[in-house]
């Protein structure tokens, strides 16, 4: 409890000093000045602009990863955000993840946008072990809607001089997907379904800065992640899966008025998973991914933005392709 009364003081103390900063800058703002075609591309490229107020942008998009590790099965489950619950065996598990999603994005005033995320996903995890000098191979997969977000941006401080852009965010996740808890299992007591969400509650805040370097934009983010503490009952109890903090730099580059380029490096840490109060030893994980986009605008009001990730750790996923299609409506 002590522990969770200091992040939580930590994060007042910041946003308090973020609010200090703002009203010491804004008299210094002038005018807002429209972006160019260029700007624009690379701004929605990085995700750092935000709507004007009225505007609505619908973003259909899709996420692929795959992972493919030794001794990343759990003689129980796993899921998302860091809950592992179990014991490691030695294991060969392959898994693909095929996330669509929808973007719904809408500029309530011209600092203040709203975001909801509805995402739908298919998993297919393809395992191996030995079993009397015999290689087992077992295969599920399973599909549903995953755990809808919703997300409120604020343009704290614009670009003035030496002073960066600065965006100011707060999320929400609800556990819509399907959880982990009770998943049907077979004689073996592996599951014979998957999960496509965590079951929790989650919140998470942070920022995001960027600064124009023309025809380049440098930009950096940090966002602190808290999950809810669940009862789920039966041999499992009280479940809380870890917090985590998430740190990223980048730059996106234009290549010309129509397309750019980025280069982003991400790196997640995450907490123990808590059961009945007590740390889940192995649960606290390092997850880091080197991402390679470019975007193209192909009109006024639409462009296109992929992403490839490269990830550089144990836990990370092999590789990571998305593609946003950010439509502006009006």
């Amino acid at each position: 409890m002590r522990r969770q009364w200091y992040k939580c003081a930590f994060f007042v103390f910041f946003m308090a000093n973020l609010l200090l900063v703002h009203r010491l800058c804004k008299a210094q703002e002038g005018p807002k000045e429209p972006l160019s075609p260029r700007q624009e591309s690379r701004e929605i490229e990085r995700g750092g602009v935000l709507l004007p107020k009225g505007a609505l942008m619908i973003e259909p998009g899709f996420q692929y990863s795959h992972t493919s590790r030794a001794r990343i099965s759990i003689s129980g489950f796993t899921i998302f955000e860091a809950i592992v619950i179990g014991e490691i065996v030695s294991e060969e598990v392959k898994r693909d993840i095929l996330m669509p999603f929808v973007n719904f994005r809408y500029g309530i005033t011209d600092r203040l946008e709203a975001t909801l995320k509805v995402p739908w996903l298919y998993r297919r995890d393809e395992e191996s072990w030995v079993e009397d000098s015999t290689t087992v191979e077992r295969t599920v997969d399973d599909t549903g809607l995953g755990d809808i977000e919703g997300t409120v941006y604020y343009h704290l401080i614009r670009e003035k001089g030496a002073i960066p852009d600065m965006v100011v965010n707060l999320r929400v996740k609800s556990p819509t997907g399907k959880d982990p808890y009770h998943l049907s299992t077979d004689d073996r007591g592996k599951p014979t379904e998957l999960p496509t969400g965590n079951g929790h509650w989650g919140v998470s805040a942070g920022l995001s800065l960027s600064k124009t370097s023309d025809p380049a934009v440098l930009f950096a983010s940090a966002n602190y992640y808290y999950n809810f503490e669940r009862d789920v009952g039966g041999s499992y109890g009280k479940v809380k899966p870890g917090d985590s903090f998430e740190y990223g730099l980048g730059l996106a580059y234009a290549l010309n008025e129509k397309l750019s380029a980025s280069l982003s490096y991400q790196q997640r840490l995450y907490w123990k998973t808590r059961q009945n109060g007590e740390d889940v030893a192995g649960t606290d994980l390092n997850v880091a991914t080197l991402n390679f986009g470019i975007s193209y605008v192909l009109s006024q009001r639409t462009s296109v933005n992929i992403t490839v990730g490269v990830g550089l750790t144990h836990y990370a996923p092999d590789v990571t392709v998305e593609m946003t299609i950010p439509i502006r409506v009006f």
